[in-house]
């Protein structure tokens, strides 16, 4: 773990989900892995309190954190359409003020051990994360993870998290400190959930295997809407010291008073590192859900995603995303009612770090969709373009 965040550390994180990979434990967040999530932030800045302040009041608690801000100009000339992040046009954005405190687990094989974490969010985006139940949907802060996380002593260690946790899904995270590119993917918006409240168990069978498994009340929910569980297991395997898989399943019953109509879907992650500067990473998701189609019938959604990161130096890095959607039935985007939906968009991201701690990342994103659901001025169109730049602290 690193004291300081710079570009390259951030982005290798991101894009190379099981970067790692001679110890898969300490995968990325943007991986789903356990360990990312039990230390999203602590990866990334290894900061801790000292003794005598609140980290030493709690002993071994962590605290940590980031500010986030940005400008975008979008060339249709209104706010920008099919971004949840990134919805102003020519404004100033604050996304998030984030702190997170915690109080570590190490996985151990015969000792018991038991901790915390607790993340909290405010800025704009704790709008879009809102789990159901949890307060407002327009509130501007939101608790993002709440949990208890114990090792049990069997076997190399079981780490049993309980609580509200992010997902264990993509390649992407709700934090732009461990994404490669600034704004996130159609991937990320439309086919994965952000959070989840229940149980998390995760065991590594090597330095090479990891398995997870989750059971929780649904997709963003912290009051489940049916009188199911949702459940979702992982499987981290490092093939190599440059070569890294993830696969991903779930099932559950997520509509309204129905325990009939399952949503059921799975993941693949590949990452792949050519020498110590180029990192590739693939994600594809396929989906179904009964009965979830807007014009009736069931709903299917196939999806796939390409990231490149190439690191000049360990202040500069550039990071290249192009993904596709294809939404049948339009459960996902709501974007046809009538029918089907593709959805399309290349990312091209400057990472520039002069100082520890700080990201300055310009951005150059297109869009494309199957319908015309850009606004333009007094019209809409099928295409978006947008040109702006990020920036982020992290303490």
């Amino acid at each position: 773990m690193t004291n300081t965040l710079n570009v390259v550390a951030a982005v290798t994180v991101a894009a190379c989900p099981l970067s790692a990979v001679t110890d898969v434990t300490g995968a990325s967040e943007s991986a789903g892995s356990l360990e990312q999530s039990n230390t999203a932030l602590e990866n990334v800045t290894g900061r801790t309190t000292s003794a005598n302040s609140l980290s030493g009041l709690l002993g071994k608690t962590s605290l940590s954190g980031f500010v986030s801000v940005s400008f975008f100009h979008n060339f249709n000339g209104v706010d920008p359409v099919a971004n949840a992040f990134v919805t102003k046009n020519d404004e100033f954005t604050i996304h998030k003020l984030k702190l997170a405190l915690e109080k570590p687990v190490q996985q151990h094989e015969d000792k018991w051990d038991v901790g915390f974490r607790a993340d909290v969010i405010a800025g704009q985006d704790a709008k879009v994360i809102h789990a159901a139940g949890l307060g407002e949907p327009d509130d501007p802060i939101d608790l993002e993870q709440a949990y208890l996380s114990i090792n049990v002593p069997v076997g190399t260690g079981l780490k049993v998290a309980l609580g509200k946790m992010v997902t264990l899904m993509g390649v992407e995270a709700i934090e732009e400190p461990l994404n490669p590119n600034w704004t996130v993917g159609n991937q990320f918006l439309y086919v994965e959930n952000f959070t989840q409240l229940g149980g998390l168990l995760a065991y590594s069978w090597s330095d090479l295997v990891q398995i997870m498994f989750a059971v929780f009340n649904g997709w963003d929910k912290v009051s489940d809407n049916n009188e199911g569980l949702s459940v979702m297991g992982k499987v981290n395997l490092g093939l190599s010291t440059s070569t890294s898989v993830s696969l991903l399943g779930y099932v559950g019953p997520e509509q309204d008073d129905n325990t009939s109509n399952l949503r059921k879907g799975a993941q693949l992650i590949l990452t792949q590192k050519v020498g110590p500067k180029l990192t590739f990473c693939a994600q594809g998701d396929y989906g179904h859900e009964a009965q979830a189609a807007l014009v009736g019938g069931d709903a299917e959604w196939f999806a796939g995603g390409l990231w490149v990161v190439y690191s000049f130096t360990d202040k500069f890095s550039v990071a290249l995303r192009a993904d596709h959607l294809v939404d049948v039935g339009s459960s996902r985007t709501g974007f046809d009612p009538s029918g089907d939906v593709s959805l399309s968009s290349l990312t091209f991201t400057f990472n520039i770090s002069p100082i520890a701690d700080l990201q300055i990342r310009p951005e150059l994103r297109f869009d494309y969709c199957s319908e015309s659901v850009f606004e333009h001025k007094d019209t809409t169109k099928d295409t978006q373009i947008m040109l702006g730049m990020g920036v982020t602290y992290v303490f």
